[in-house]
């Protein structure tokens, strides 16, 4: 009998509104806060309390005796095929319960999460149904979102201060900032400067018509992706669009759905629809501004993130645009000084070589690449009395004008000490004292030579510089041993000369470090030893072609300056 009673309890404990301990609980599920709703073994509803019947905006008898698939939704949308899948194969037949499953649902437009567990009711073993419920955990859910957002956004910044503007390059600055913010802030990006920017120019001011771009930089997260312009394609942009618009205002610019993107973002017939095709739903148009100048436009847009842009989206934008503009008007800037330190630096070199008895001579000078700074390095050829000539190579330490500036002071004190018949050792010891009273912390290495061609007799005297090498007739490469003084400015110093002869036919080569130290901290060995086959693969072939092919071999992509100067030994010839 007591058995039967627990039983009798059970069974009427979901279903029982009177008093006493069954009434009891049935009060405390009618009251709770917590949406319940208890269906049977075949997914009907059989009681619902208060809390679920606000939850899903429908009254108790437009919920009993139906299945989750059978409501009416009305414009409430959760996955009821999902849920009923879950508690048929799942809760009922195996027992095993649903624990805090988040569930979205569309509430008036609105996105709304829950929290949704079930578990199965027995009785003394056999199941009479489950008992579910919903918790609304948007808020909750919310909060974790805007963290784990702004922590990603934070960690999208310290990225950025390591893998923007890691060359004085901007093609490459641009690729960079576009790298960082696909696929994690965007689905694409575009990087377009002013064409004047890459000439190392200041942008024009705007004009009544257009603006002209340049794009530099493209990423896309799809692959096989073209949507109008591609590297390197010049833009007019029509001051009336967005990325005019935001480049002249100098702040950014959100479009937020596809209306937005096809009047405003576009710079062409087209290209709207290109971008619209591509699924992109949201761009922001951010001006890339450094040091009070506006160099350009960077526009990131959104397809596969379902997610519109949100302010605090625009403000990492701003800051990822303004950190990566520093770094292009650095190279700018850069490149603008380091084009007029190549223009001064080729104006002080010699433009024409002087003809020299004895001697057949070529000489190339190579400025280094915009990935690096312009040094001061030079040469000269030098006719002196008695028919002799001196060949002079010589390199400033430092770069850029200052380098230039002191590199023509040396060469025209050379020449000048040279033709008043100063013996090697006392040029040296002028041109360390010229470097030593500018009074800052610089150096020169130089290697000054006198060529008789009457006796075929040099004399080489050395400031730290590389030795000489000198091709023989038969092809025999050999480096002269040429005592070394200390580097210019290091000092008064004796340089002590060495005196040599030049086989008919033999070629000097002299050059500066840039030719045979390719790599930081390299052996100059190394260098060295691809020079004694570079000179030797080219016997028969003019000077001017050795000098080509030495250069291709040696130096395709040159870090520092380079100078060569080659001097072939011919016919001797009486005073």
């Amino acid at each position: 009998m007591i058995h039967n009673a627990k039983r009798r309890v059970t069974r009427r404990s979901l279903h029982d509104h009177g008093p006493g301990p069954v009434g009891e609980l049935g009060v405390l599920f009618d009251q709770s806060p917590i949406a319940m709703v208890f269906s049977d073994r075949d997914l009907r509803t059989r009681r619902t309390n208060a809390a679920f019947r606000r939850l899903a905006g429908l009254p108790d008898e437009a919920l009993t005796g139906r299945r989750p698939s059978e409501t009416d939704p009305g414009d409430r949308i959760m996955d009821t095929a999902l849920i009923e899948h879950v508690l048929a194969e799942q809760v009922i037949s195996r027992g095993v319960p649903v624990v805090d499953v988040h569930l979205e649902s569309a509430v008036a437009g609105e996105r709304r999460v829950f929290s949704w567990s079930a578990s199965r009711v027995t009785d003394n073993g056999q199941g009479l149904g489950v008992l579910g419920s919903l918790t609304d955990v948007t808020g909750r859910v919310q909060a974790v979102t805007a963290l784990r957002q702004a922590n990603a956004r934070l960690d999208l910044l310290q990225r950025a201060g390591s893998q923007i503007g890691t060359t004085l390059d901007i093609h490459r600055t641009a690729g960079e900032l576009a790298a960082l913010a696909v696929p994690d802030l965007a689905d694409r990006v575009t990087v377009d400067l002013c064409d004047q920017v890459l000439q190392g120019e200041d942008p024009p001011r705007a004009g009544p018509g257009a603006l002209r771009f340049r794009r530099v930089a493209v990423r896309d997260a799809a692959t096989r992706v073209t949507v109008s312009f591609a590297v390197g394609d010049l833009i007019t942009a029509p001051v009336a669009r967005w990325p005019a618009v935001a480049f002249l205002q100098g702040k950014p610019l959100l479009a937020r759905n596809p209306a937005e993107i096809s009047r405003q973002v576009s710079y062409a017939p087209g290209q709207a629809e290109a971008i619209l095709s591509r699924g992109v739903h949201a761009v922001v148009a951010v001006p890339l501004t450094a040091r009070g100048v506006t160099l350009g436009v960077a526009t990131f847009a959104r397809a596969e993130h379902p997610e519109p842009y949100g302010e605090a989206d625009v403000r990492l934008v701003r800051d990822l645009a303004t950190r990566a503009a520093v770094h292009i008007d650095n190279a700018r800037l850069y490149t603008r000084e380091h084009d007029t330190a190549v223009t001064l630096q080729r104006s002080l070199l010699p433009r024409d070589i002087p003809q020299a008895a004895g001697l057949d001579i070529a000489y190339r000078y190579q400025p280094a690449s915009r990935a690096a700074e312009v040094g001061g390095d030079w040469f000269d050829v030098i006719p002196l009395q008695a028919g002799q000539v001196g060949l002079v190579v010589g390199d400033v330490t430092g770069h850029g004008i200052h380098a230039a500036a002191i590199m023509g002071q040396l060469r025209t004190t050379t020449a000048a000490l040279a033709r008043l018949g100063c013996r090697p050792g006392q040029i040296m010891a002028q041109l360390s004292d010229v470097v030593a009273a500018r009074g800052d912390e610089i150096g020169a290495t130089c290697l000054y030579a006198v060529y008789d061609p009457a006796s075929r007799r040099c004399r080489l005297t050395s400031a730290g510089h590389p030795p000489p090498a000198l091709r023989h007739p038969g092809g025999l490469i050999e480096f002269l041993d040429v005592p070394g003084g200390v580097i210019l400015g290091a000092g008064r110093d004796r340089y002590p000369a060495t005196d040599i002869e030049l086989p008919g036919g033999s070629v000097l080569a002299l050059y500066t470090d840039g030719l045979v130290e390719q790599q930081p901290g390299q052996d100059i060995g190394t260098g060295m030893s691809r020079l004694a086959r570079a000179l030797a693969a080219t016997p028969a072939r003019s000077l001017d072609q050795t000098c080509d092919s030495v250069l291709t071999r040696l130096a395709p992509h040159a870090r520092d300056d380079i100078t060569l100067l080659l001097a072939r030994t011919t016919a001797q010839t009486g005073r």
